[in-house]
């Protein structure tokens, strides 16, 4: 467990009564360790004993009424229907951001429009930033190696990405796969809108595991969180964007628009990033992280099983890039 969970941790266990935080302790301890009625004893018993945050915020002392005000208490307002798994995860996530912000020196913030830095469905349906030609900079290379973590099936993954510079072949392969994997998607996403005019190509639930997952993130403050899980409710989310609301998503595929990574067993992870248009008008940005799986049973083709998406409303002058964000902002836009 880290500094920062093992902080987290005790922050959560103040809410528990003293019955609930000793019948806790010796849970976790197998009775073995006693307490004595000291509540500070039994925070730090129940945090040394514990193998995991995880493991921890997964006790049934710790309910999903506990994880949902502690989540609120900092600003994040999940769903009421949000399962007590999608919970531990949102706060694991906001102990990681903590823990980024803490010790994190500069932070890349886009320049937002005066009027509003939030985006929610009304803003991109009625979106007034006029896209403008853009003027493209020289590209240019980050100079980390930025580790992500994410939780597929309850199991915790970390995964190395970093931006493909035409080296070995197999780097160029996989950037290979991740830019006609990105073309595709946005480009049979953007057929399902009516303003294009053209018969919609094949996108469905088909295309995503049964068990996928979908965080579509709205900066704030607060800060809003919508949690899709299965292929039908993925699916339905994405083409909602495009069929209902007229969105058209225009992914930077140049210029460092697109980070590709695997790892060693099978999980390929897309990251891109681009504009949101409405019409002829720019709404804001976009960036979006796809974990993709092969699917022996789909003619072995890779298969979407988790993403998340950010979307922000602001004034767009320049396309982006993930080359131009800094080490947390690309662990956090993968961090789901």
């Amino acid at each position: 467990m880290s500094d920062s969970e093992k902080k987290g941790c005790i922050d959560l266990l103040e809410v528990l009564s003293d019955c609930d935080l000793y019948s806790l302790a010796d849970t976790v301890t197998n009775k073995k360790i006693p307490v004595g009625g000291n509540r500070r004893e039994a925070l730090k018993t129940i945090v040394t004993f514990s193998t995991s945050a995880q493991e921890l915020l997964s006790r049934q002392k710790i309910n999903k009424d506990v994880l949902f005000k502690y989540l609120v208490k900092y600003n994040v307002t999940p769903s009421v229907n949000t399962k007590k798994p999608e919970l531990i995860d949102e706060v694991l996530l906001l102990w990681m951001k903590q823990s980024q912000k803490r010790s994190q020196v500069k932070v890349y913030t886009p320049q937002a429009s005066p009027s509003s830095s939030r985006l929610s469905s009304r803003d991109l349906a009625s979106g007034s930033h006029t896209f403008n030609a853009v003027k493209l900079e020289s590209h240019s290379v980050v100079n980390y190696s930025p580790t992500i973590n994410f939780t597929i099936n309850n199991q915790y993954n970390t995964v190395n990405v970093n931006p493909v510079a035409g080296g070995a072949s197999h780097e160029q392969d996989l950037h290979k796969l991740g830019l006609t994997f990105i073309k595709w998607f946005y480009d049979s996403l953007n057929s399902h809108n009516p303003s294009r005019g053209v018969t919609p190509k094949d996108f469905g639930p088909q295309h995503f595991y049964g068990d996928a997952k979908l965080m579509v993130l709205l900066p704030g403050p607060p800060e809003t969180r919508e949690n899709c899980t299965g292929q039908q409710a993925v699916s339905e989310k994405f083409l909602h964007f495009v069929s209902r609301e007229n969105l058209l998503f225009n992914p930077n595929c140049d210029h460092g628009g697109v980070m590709v990574k695997d790892d060693p067993h099978g999980l390929v992870v897309v990251m891109v990033c681009g504009t949101i248009h409405k019409d002829n008008q720019c709404l804001g940005v976009f960036d979006q992280m796809f974990g993709l799986i092969k699917d022996p049973q789909f003619h072995n083709n890779y298969k979407i099983k988790i993403s998340k998406m950010k979307l922000t409303a602001t004034a767009v002058s320049n396309l982006p890039r993930l080359t131009d964000k800094s080490q947390a902002e690309i662990s956090d836009l993968a961090a789901v």
